[in-house]
């Protein structure tokens, strides 16, 4: 029992506490595995002394509507994976405009499947968008360095 001044959380504050530690930990066993690249996270090494990099792969996720990350930064040489995880099929479509060039194969061939995915690779730099041909307002970026 507290006594005049004193704080005593009670038993229900800690049971708060370790639920939501139980699920952040279960959100990071659920997202190493959509993504096994995390799960090596200890393994990367930084040069900063080389001036080449290697071409890397990056997954964007579809799911309920929503392409994740929505907004991704890679380089040009590096691979965009689009992983459909929902219960329909998509179709990745390039926006069209006067500020971003045409990239051949950027569009995906055609639909793709519930857990199937779509790849391409970057030649060039700049700012390209998409979108699902099915619904126009799901959309995302890819914004390609140098």
């Amino acid at each position: 029992m507290a006594q005049d001044g004193e704080f005593q959380p009670e038993g229900r504050i800690w049971l708060l506490v370790i639920f939501v530690l139980v699920l952040f930990g279960g959100a990071l066993v659920y997202f190493t595995k959509q993504n096994p690249d995390l799960g090596n996270i200890n393994n990367a090494t930084i040069n900063n002394r080389s001036t080449s990099r290697q071409a890397r792969i990056y997954t964007v996720f579809y799911n309920l509507g929503v392409f994740s990350p929505t907004n991704i930064r890679i380089h040009v040489s590096d691979t965009i994976k689009f992983q459909n995880d929902s219960d329909d099929p998509i179709h990745i479509s390039s926006d069209e405009t006067d500020d971003s060039p045409n990239l051949p194969g950027f569009d995906s061939i055609g639909d793709i499947p519930p857990t199937s995915s779509f790849a391409y690779t970057f030649t060039r730099q700049g700012v390209f968008g998409y979108h699902n041909k099915f619904n126009k307002n799901e959309r995302g970026t890819v914004i390609v360095r140098p």
